[in-house]
């Protein structure tokens, strides 16, 4: 009896040894549910599992994976059952939940886990608001700006910046490292979030952002006017960039003569002045908030005219060198705003006619049949015509313009004339050479047998000492013979330039008889 009883107590502990190995082989839970939840919602997620053994109990447990200590749900099943956690969604949810699978009041069965599921936690964003650095009241082109994009509340919230409607850039804050004009405009930026496609959230703030310019270097200029009796200078200064307003002061030296304040590029100053007088140096000052600029010094002396008027013409040739066209440029002697007149026959030219055009003062031509004619021009002053200086009166016709003149003749024919002759001169002087060289060989090949004798003679010195006095003495004879050499080629070679200047002023003479 008591054999039988620790039979079945064996079977017991055996059955019990091979159910708990089979159980130890439960597989990992699936988690599902919503990766994304509004703040406050209640969310349903499910664990489940693919397979449990029979007759088996699993305790199936939600945490937040960062606390692990503490379960936010509890569920058993049996085999074919899935266990369902309703949440009421907050902030603390905030992160990744994982699903435990135990046995239920088994400790012989292991722990499996799930994959963790992230659960982002949706609080609708809001109040958002602009902030910068530095402020925007006072920004200048070179400059550095950061906008900062704040939220008062919103969670998992993306940014997006606009500039005058155009997206630009996304974070939470722009910066820009150099600042320009360019930069000029309406910055918005946007804030938002969503729980999903029909869930979503924004707030957005702009601020207006203008970068002032720097002045430049203004440029001065003037121009004169008659005003009854008086002449007056029109003095121009002109800034082309600069933030507005702009301040223009016109000074002599240091005297400051007038300023004036514009929302414009330019400023006109009216000076008095006396004709043919020196009225000094001015210059013209641009200032903004920014910074001030100097142009360069202009004359304010302004000289009548007066003197000699010339006139230069320029022509233009074509293929066939045949004068098509012709450019008359009148110029006076004095003068600080000249004017100029143009007549043909005596008769005033207008600014543009059928064979003609006056350009900038310049008149110009088709030359043709209609050009023929007399032309001279007038100077007068930009400001009082009441004086007016002419220049010579000149014949312009095709026929003129196109007839090859005798002065060009003459100069063409010369230079011909003066190739012949030195071609002529270089034959002679080549003739003369020739008859120089022989001479010279010939004392060279003497000196060079002397020089051979000599070496000979001073190798047996202790036995013909003798022989050196002779030798001496032929030394000197041929010294003697070369100097009377020199002399009757240098004779010789007088002789022949005398005939080459001879053979020079007659070829001259007979080129100009020929002309």
């Amino acid at each position: 009896m008591e054999v039988m009883h620790l039979f079945l107590i064996g079977i017991s502990v055996w059955s019990t040894l091979a159910g708990a190995f089979d159980i130890n082989t439960l597989e990992k839970p699936q988690l599902s549910g919503p990766s994304r939840a509004l703040n406050g919602s209640v969310v349903d997620y499910v664990c489940e599992m693919l397979w449990i053994p029979p007759d088996v109990s699993v305790l199936l447990t939600l945490y937040l994976e960062r606390n692990m200590n503490k379960a936010i749900g509890e569920h058993t099943v049996n085999f074919g059952e899935n266990a369902t956690f309703p949440q009421v969604i907050s902030m603390a949810h905030d992160g990744h939940l994982i699903c435990e699978a135990s046995g239920n009041n088994n400790t012989l069965i292991g722990k499996t886990f799930s994959n963790s599921l992230e659960l982002k936690v949706i609080s609708p964003v809001d109040g958002a608001s602009i902030t910068f650095h530095p402020s925007t009241d006072d920004l200048w082109e070179g400059q550095s700006l950061t906008l900062y994009c704040n939220i008062t509340k919103g969670t998992h919230v993306s940014y997006d910046w606009l500039v005058n409607g155009k997206s630009v850039h996304t974070g939470s804050s722009l910066t820009i490292q150099s600042l320009s004009v360019q930069h000029t405009g309406n910055y918005q930026c946007v804030a938002s979030n969503q729980v999903n496609d029909k869930m979503v959230f924004n707030s957005s703030s702009d601020v207006y952002v203008q970068v002032k310019e720097y002045i430049s270097k203004p440029e001065i200029s003037m121009d004169v006017m008659k005003i009854g009796v008086g002449i007056f200078i029109i003095v121009k200064c002109r800034s082309d960039k600069g933030t507005q307003p702009k301040t223009f002061s016109l000074f002599n030296d240091t005297k400051v003569i007038n300023t004036k304040t514009t929302e414009g590029l330019q400023v006109d100053f009216n000076v008095s002045i006396e004709l043919n007088r020196d009225m000094g140096w001015v210059r013209c000052n641009a200032s903004n908030d920014g910074n001030w600029m100097l142009s360069e010094p202009i004359s304010l002396t302004v000289e009548s005219v007066g003197g000699a008027v010339m006139v230069t013409p320029f022509k233009h040739i074509g293929r066939d060198f045949e004068v098509f066209g012709l450019v008359l440029r009148c110029k006076v002697e004095r003068g600080t705003f000249p004017h100029y007149d143009w007549y043909l026959n005596n008769s005033r030219l207008m600014d543009k006619g059928r064979f003609y055009a006056v350009v900038r003062g310049d008149l110009v031509l088709n030359v043709g049949a209609e050009t023929s004619g007399i032309y001279h021009c007038e100077a007068s002053d930009r400001f009082d015509n009441s004086t007016r200086v002419s220049s010579p009166k000149m014949l312009i016709s095709k026929e003129v313009l196109n007839r090859v003149s005798t002065s060009v003749v003459v100069v063409v024919f010369s230079s011909f004339i003066l190739i012949i002759i030195a071609v002529t001169a270089c034959c002679i002087y080549g003739v003369v050479l020739r008859r120089r060289y022989p001479i010279t060989y010939q004392l060279h090949k003497r000196y060079g047998e002397t020089k051979v004798t000599s070496k000979q003679k001073d190798e047996d010195e202790e036995d013909n000492d003798e022989d050196e006095e002779d030798d001496y003495l032929m030394m000197m004879d041929y010294e003697e013979d070369l100097i009377h050499t020199d002399r009757l080629y240098d004779s010789e070679e007088d002789e022949q330039s005398i005939d080459e200047s001879v053979l020079y002023e007659e070829a001259v003479s007979k080129s100009f008889r020929s002309i």
